[in-house]
């Protein structure tokens, strides 16, 4: 015997043949319960037994796409919330499902473009990482986007738009981690590696109370980044708890969701657990012979291949666990622990069983069960074995063995770091709290908010907001108090000046106090110092448990069970707030030169005059379905106000179309009886409660001008050239939500692409800008910018390669009235071409084109223009769907020479389907129920301005469109771009790049 296997030897122990683990008293009891024939049975051969059978299997599993767990949704029947898991775990279509029912599983993963690992995360130099771990030190990763698929897990959490906020005490909701058992702890933040010291913003942690909350929007989810320091099986509990109005806790049951980090994939089922407990499997299993069985459990770093092309990226993070038996013969199931925590179910064939790891830069405590497969008759009479511990050390190798008999049943040893969340209610015993704004240098501030009771928990909000809009800021403050401190770090732009800054503190459902705000700077000049004096409101409510309300009629109704509330107070009640002072900073600033002021609006050379909508290019597309799906209609038209002249203005639309201004949005394509349709997936909660899907014609989106921005000296990626110099300023709706803004995407999710051969494609025309106006939409990864579309160059088309739903960053260079004609195409499996009807997109930029009645009078016309020569507006017409000029096309009314180094000949507008052809729906059910399969949008506590969040196309590459001109107004058209206009979670997915 070797004297390292001397070493590891242990007293052989005799385990009798019922083997009942400690600490389990509910099956010490079952086992008291046992006939005397069951104990036979038990003891003496064994039924077939599956080859591998973890305690998921048979769960609803929910990987490889996007995932919503916990997602809030609103119980009206019982007035309380519902947590649930949303998914499209059967690839039927997102669904929602019990959070205790199903499983979020974390395996490998990796990028279809470059290769590069997507589940692991080494931890880099940066202060702001060092809640995470040690530099260098690797974390399993479930990450905030993806690129080109959505492996291993696209994940964030959510509420739903029906959450009646305006029944809770400040709005506020939030959604909490109670504890969480496992072998690691866990971290749920946004990262962007490019933009510190502003590139961690903190979410969610198992082991930081003042973490264990997250603030929600209705209507939210978040794409965020999860980490965990060891593999293995994770149960989180959860709960989403407010304050109603009156003072009452309103709080979901404890509810748990299972992570599964790590192993072998559990097996799909339809949410009720299928194994065998192995405590069960390995009772029934013959005891045989250790000696003889020579069993050896083993752990080593991995042994890459000699040919590094056959090596995966982070393959150098993995170890190799291997089991091993004189029986060369043998089968069965190795079931391996990780710090007593079930890590993965192994067949065991031929005598062995080997599974690469990523372990983790911590030591842990391995431990194996192995039960024969008693159904093989090279099997039947093998021992089973409870291996002794085997220690990891990362880089180290170590084994145990059968002849030192059985081992100890696994024991679960939970990370000390880890906390559990108290719900008691607490009374402040002061509710004092100072804040200060700290110039860090290099272009960067920092505001913190100091309570004199270290004991208050709750979150920091605010922003800086114009003199004319004291709702929705530039900037939105987003932190959690821990310890009585909440901090936020933010890039001091040029355009904050003159702004209001304002800090809103919102205290937590278990704090009995209330909300206020202070005004830290009445007029703000980046780079300077500020202190400011602020209280929480006492509560005068009462405190008790919410009474449920009676039961509401569920029979269906034409009007939404919960009328959507106005927005929350931009002045909750507060108590009196000292005046703040300002203090000259000697910290470092960027000079106007660096980063110029935003003007009152982007330059224009005019304010160009723009017609009714042009009627749009027809796309050649395959005869309408028979019984298309209903799509929601239009608003009822609203008593009108005089308005321009010859238009009645109706309040909330223009022209019959209705605003929306803000809210997650998503361009959703269909695919069914082989015909392909394009709708809006509208969760803004503005037209209607419910998360619905209407056609595009119907609304028009409303840019106000809290979307300015300014390209500065970080924005210097050769690929956004296209913008101009460093000082143009332009309007953008950034790839991550921001608060008062429409956060549009596209979304093929719904789509089987098993039906289809190669991509969908979206194609985004511009059909109407104002003069000299540059459009375009972008991503942003850490390899640089991927343009998508772009005015400038012809790209109109994005082709999405897997289903998927992402959002991008949309650029306006110039206030005014945009359209775009809009649809999807594909190919079927059988090389039918598809192409869905076109709709007409149209986006009001700038507050003035927002407040107009309708399109002609959103910019006035030129009176010296010639008839039908709109002066000021480009009229750009596609060219063949999907691509390049060419021929005319079926259905084209003219052609024009092609514009953008084009050649060739395009159709021009010929007409646009006033409808479209949309699916539609609306999420709930009857009673007000939590809804069972729409998932609403945005982002949990808004997004971070210019942070510069690093993100990626979802499954898409831009495609160059062939834009062709009618001959009005011929003026060079150019995209504008920003590197991020947003910081916090992203929900898109790196593309792959065809030819045009």
């Amino acid at each position: 015997m070797s004297s390292q296997k001397q070493t590891q030897r242990r007293v052989t122990t005799h385990t009798p043949a019922l083997f009942i683990p400690g600490g389990k008293p509910a099956l010490r009891r079952a086992a008291a319960f046992l006939s005397a024939a069951a104990l036979l049975a038990l003891a003496g051969a064994a039924p077939s037994l599956p080859a591998a059978a973890g305690p998921d299997d048979g769960k609803i599993v929910t990987t490889k796409g996007h995932v919503d767990a916990p997602k809030a949704y609103w119980d009206e029947q019982n007035g309380t919330f519902v947590l649930m898991n949303e998914a499209n775990p059967y690839k039927t279509g997102a669904d929602t499902y019990e959070l205790d029912k199903t499983v979020n599983w974390v395996g490998k993963g990796y990028s279809t473009r470059d290769g590069k690992s997507q589940y692991t995360m080494t931890l880099g130099d940066s202060p702001s990482l060092a809640f995470l771990g040690e530099p260098g030190q690797t974390l399993y990763m479930a990450p905030h986007l993806t690129y080109g698929n959505q492996d291993p897990i696209w994940a964030g959490l959510g509420a739903s738009t029906k959450v009646p906020t305006e029944r809770f005490r400040d709005g506020v909701f939030a959604t909490d981690i109670l504890s969480v058992e496992g072998p690691g702890r866990m971290e749920l933040f946004r990262y962007n590696p490019d933009d510190a010291p502003a590139d961690v913003y903190r979410m969610l942690s198992s082991s930081s109370t003042g973490w264990h909350s997250w603030l929600l929007d209705k209507g939210s989810h978040t794409h965020n980044t999860t980490t965990f320091t060891r593999p293995g099986r994770y149960v989180v509990t959860y709960r989403t708890v407010a304050r109603s109005t009156d003072g009452r806790i309103i709080s979901s049951k404890p509810s748990k969701l299972v992570w599964q980090v790590g192993g072998m994939q559990p097996v799909l089922g339809d949410g009720t657990p299928t194994a065998v407990p192995t405590v069960d499997r390995y009772n029934a299993a013959p005891v045989g012979d250790l000696d003889a069985a020579k069993y050896v459990l083993s752990v080593a770093p991995h042994r890459l291949d000699a040919d590094p092309a056959k090596n995966k990226d982070a393959d150098d993070k993995l170890s190799d666990i291997t089991f091993t038996a004189a029986n060369k013969n043998l089968k069965g199931t190795l079931t391996l622990y990780n710090n007593g925590y079930f890590l993965t179910d192994l067949p065991v064939v031929n005598g062995t069983a080997t599974w690469s790891e990523m372990l983790g830069s911590e030591g842990s405590q391995l431990q194996a069960v192995f039960t024969p497969d008693t159904s093989d008759a090279n099997s039947a009479e093998a021992s089973r074995w409870i291996s002794h511990k085997l220690t990891y050390e990362p880089g180290k190798a170590e084994s145990v063995y059968s002849d030192d008999g059985n081992g100890s049943w696994p024991e679960e040893i939970p990370d000390q770091a880890n906390t559990v969340l108290s719900t008691q209610q607490y009374t402040p015993t002061s509710m004092d709290y100072d804040v200060t704004v700290t110039p860090n240098g290099n272009g960067f501030s920092t505001v913190e908010v100091r309570f004199k009771d270290p004991k208050v928990r709750g979150f920091m909000r605010g922003g800086f907001y114009a003199q004319d809009d004291p709702v929705y800021p530039y900037l939105d403050l987003e932190g959690s108090v821990e310890d009585g401190v909440a901090r936020f770090t933010f890039r001091d732009e040029s355009f904050y000046k003159g702004t209001a800054l304002r800090v809103k503190m919102l205290t937590h459902p278990d704090m009995n106090a209330s909300a206020s705000t202070t005004e830290v700077a009445a007029n703000y000049e980046p780079g300077t110092k500020y202190t400011a004096h602020g209280a929480l409101a006492p509560d005068s409510a009462p405190i008790s448990d919410a009474p449920k309300p009676a039961p509401v009629d569920p029979s269906p109704s034409a009007e939404p069970t919960v009328v959507p509330s106005a927005e929350p107070s931009a002045e909750p009640s507060e108590a009196p707030s000292e005046a703040p002072t300002a203090e000259p900073s000697t910290a470092p600033t960027t000079s106007p030169s660096e980063v110029p002021t935003v003007p009152a609006v982007p330059t224009a050379s005019a304010e160009p005059s723009v017609p009714a909508p042009a009627p749009s290019t027809p796309a050649p597309s395959s005869p309408a379905p028979a019984n298309p799906e209903p799509s929601s209609p239009a608003p009822s038209a609203q008593p009108s106000t005089p308005g321009t002249p010859g238009h009645q203005c109706v309040p909330g639309q223009i022209d019959g179309r209705a605003k929306i201004s803000k809210g997650h949005l998503d361009i959703q394509a269909t695919l069914k009886d082989r015909q392909l349709s394009v709708g809006l997936r509208d969760d803004s909660g503005i037209i209607d409660a419910d998360s619905t899907v209407r056609p595009l014609d119907s609304v028009v989106w409303t840019v106000s001008e809290n979307a300015r921005r300014v390209r500065t000296e970080r924005m210097a990626d050769e690929k956004l050239n296209f913008m101009g110099p460093v000082g143009t300023a332009f309007y953008g709706l950034p790839q991550t939500q921001q608060s008062g803004l429409p956060w549009p995407g596209y979304n093929t999710q719904d789509i089987d692409y098993s039906q289809l051969r190669g991509p969908v494609r979206l194609h985004v025309v511009p059909k109407v800008m104002p003069e000299g106006a540059r459009f375009g939409m972008f991503t942003e990864s850490l390899n640089g910018a991927d343009v998508l579309l772009d005015s400038t160059t012809g790209k109109t088309t994005i082709d999405i390669d897997y289903a998927t739903h992402a959002h991008a960053n949309w650029v306006f260079s110039e206030p005014g009235q945009y359209m775009f004609d809009v649809h999807y195409s594909a190919t079927l499996a059988d090389g039918t071409e598809v192409n869905s009807p076109v709709q007409q997109l149209a986006v009001a930029v700038g507050k003035k084109a927002s407040d107009a009645c309708s399109f002609e009078t959103a910019v006035p016309k030129d009176p010296n223009a010639a008839k039908d020569d709109f002066s000021g507006v480009r009229r750009v017409d596609s060219a063949t769907p999907g691509g390049t000029a060419g021929a005319n096309q079926p259905g084209s009314a003219q052609s024009g020479a092609a514009q953008g180094g084009q050649s060739g000949q395009a159709g021009a507008a010929g007409g646009v389907n006033a409808q479209g052809s949309s699916d539609g729906s609306a999420d709930g059910s009857a009673g007000g129920v939590y809804p069972g399969g729409i998932s609403g949008g945005g982002t949990g506590g808004g997004s971070l301005g210019q942070s510069g969040v690093s993100a990626a196309s979802g499954g898409a590459s831009s495609q160059q469109g062939g834009l062709a001109r009618t001959g009005f107004g011929a003026v060079s058209v150019a995209v504008g771009g920003a590197l991020v206009l947003g910081a916090g979670t992203v929900m898109v997915l790196r593309s792959r790049r065809r030819a045009s």
